[in-house]
């Protein structure tokens, strides 16, 4: 345990007998937690959706100087041999297409640590399995990996759940009301899945999902509210129903987000009539998952609990709600945090020097508190505006 957290212990100690015993239960769960700090990612999407080529992407540009360079913080696989295997697929993606996953699902895990520092802050952790898993009815061993899976996907933070632009190109708005519907009626034979069968409401769960458009350089026009009002314009009934599937299974149903974050996402600039990769750099929102995937939770978690803070006390209630909206709830502890400070700061208005902040957050070893800053930084300086919606706005405020 580093100094700052034994301090922030103790800060949280002193709090408890203040609070009262409604705190301390939560304080005393304390024990539970993580061994490291890790945010997982949930990537719901159709065969040929782009999940695979996403992952790739996401992993070979990172592993580039230039973005390591310019960043503040490096990712590497923990896995070498899939370290490899990704950073292959990514340089040769001009001239070998990448295979589907097919059979079975793959966990890849990453470790993010910020520059010029020789110690991981934490990880990131994607699923990867067959898109058929949506359309096709699947037995035996194949159906069991395809529960298993399903469990570790809840147990994520953030989910993206892709809409193809090729398909939504192809077969137009009568494919955003299949799209949304099948996913609803895979979230009812959920329900049947024996491991599931007696969980229900679940605790841990994705939160916020942000619904993205893959393959969007195929809609060289398209912002990210005009996608936002496609959705609801076409397939707002059939949105409601899945966000209604969604919160029938989950405690603090009121504590969930779906239709409200939208992100456009191309892994590269594809085109159709040669059928071949234009420009491996001309990227779209692929840099902002990670930073997305790491701060908005915390900012969506301290906004539920200003919600909820009459339940018992401030501390307390933004310790329970923070338990219940994350799976590894105390990587967001201490709540006072350089981070929580800064988003206080963001929310006043005040001009803020993120870099000198990242920077004074190395030098007191708070690390996590670190890739967060560096995250903040990197959407500041991002042209979000036709990419990324959220309501960070009202998160802090």
């Amino acid at each position: 345990m580093t100094t700052t957290q034994k301090s922030n212990k103790q800060k949280l100690g002193s709090l408890v007998d203040v609070i009262g015993d409604s705190a301390k239960k939560l304080i005393r769960s304390f024990n539970g937690r993580r061994s490291e700090f890790e945010q997982h990612i949930a990537i719901f999407g159709e065969s040929g959706s782009g999940k695979t080529t996403l992952l790739t992407v996401f992993y070979g540009y990172q592993q580039t100087i230039e973005f390591q360079h310019n960043a503040g913080y490096s990712l590497l696989a923990d896995d070498t041999t899939q370290g490899q295997s990704l950073l292959n697929s990514f340089y040769n993606l001009e001239t070998k297409p990448i295979a589907p996953t097919r059979l079975t699902s793959r966990e890849y895990s990453f470790s993010i640590r910020p520059e010029g520092v020789k110690k991981n802050a934490g990880k990131i952790v994607w699923h990867d399995y067959p898109g058929e898993w949506w359309t096709e009815t699947k037995t035996a061993e194949e159906q069991e990996d395809k529960e298993k899976t399903f469990l570790s996907l809840i147990s994520s933070d953030v989910a993206l759940f892709l809409v193809d632009g090729t398909k939504l190109k192809n077969d137009g708005d009568k494919y955003l009301k299949r799209l949304f519907c099948n996913f609803r009626d895979e979230l009812r034979r959920l329900k049947e899945y024996p491991a599931l069968k007696n969980s229900f409401p679940l605790t841990h769960f994705p939160r916020i999902w942000l619904i993205c458009l893959s393959k969007s350089d195929l809609w060289p026009d398209m912002t990210a509210e005009k996608f936002k009002q496609k959705i609801l314009k076409i397939a707002n009934q059939e949105l409601q129903e899945v966000k209604n599937e969604i919160q029938a299974i989950i405690e603090e149903p009121e504590l969930f987000n779906l239709g409200e974050d939208y992100l456009l996402l191309s892994a590269f600039e594809y085109d159709e009539k040669s059928e071949s990769i234009t420009d491996i750099k001309k990227r779209k929102g692929v840099d902002l998952i990670a930073p997305i995937a790491f701060t908005v939770p915390v900012k969506r978690s301290l906004w539920w609990a200003k919600k909820k803070r009459k339940a018992i006390s401030n501390i307390a209630t933004a310790v329970e709600i923070i338990r219940k909206l994350t799976t590894g709830w105390l990587k967001w502890v201490p709540l006072v945090g350089y981070y929580f400070n800064l988003l206080d700061q963001i929310a006043k208005k005040q001009v803020i020097d993120l870099i000198a902040a990242k920077e004074n957050a190395l030098k007191k070893g708070a690390f996590i508190d670190a890739i967060l800053i560096a995250f903040e930084d990197k959407l500041s300086k991002y042209n979000i505006e036709k990419t990324f919606i959220c309501r960070d706005e009202e998160t802090i405020g």
